[in-house]
């Protein structure tokens, strides 16, 4: 992504629950800001929460001392969201797979897989000192927009 014709929006949360209404309106002010149509909306805004969701409860513990960034740049091409926790990090290999038959009853543990399913890139990096990194890149060229 051209980071100089970028746009960028950044937030930054303390850990807990409450925050995600503020969550929620941010990451509808950014689908906004990119023109993007009511589905691919809905797509980017449910991965923005989601991710913050994971990041509160099971990065940082909802510990409020602790706090969830989020970075959602776009050039029109794609879109970039980036969440980062100050929790102890994981990997993604190490998520349990909630499609196996012990997780199918299991209330938690479906958002990642379907993050994975709509977006074009999910990766995960342990940031330096304490923390983990989610970035998620979703082509956006060929999608519509309004």
């Amino acid at each position: 992504m051209d980071s100089e014709a970028a746009s960028v929006f950044e937030l930054t949360v303390p850990s807990r629950m409450e925050e995600l209404e503020a969550v929620q309106q941010f990451a509808e002010s950014t689908s906004g800001a990119f023109g993007l149509d009511k589905e691919l909306a809905y797509w980017i805004e449910f991965a923005i929460n989601e991710s913050a969701i994971n990041a509160i409860q099971h990065g940082n513990n909802s510990d409020a001392s602790k706090n969830v960034s989020i970075r959602i740049s776009s050039d029109g091409e794609v879109i970039e969201i980036v969440v980062e926790d100050q929790g102890p990090g994981f990997e993604l290999s190490d998520v349990p797979d909630p499609t196996d038959v012990e997780n199918l009853l299991k209330p938690a543990g479906r958002g990642l897989l379907i993050i994975q399913s709509f977006m074009d890139t999910v990766e995960v990096s342990q940031i330096d000192g304490s923390g983990s990194r989610l970035r998620m890149v979703k082509n956006i060229k060929d999608e519509k927009v309004s």
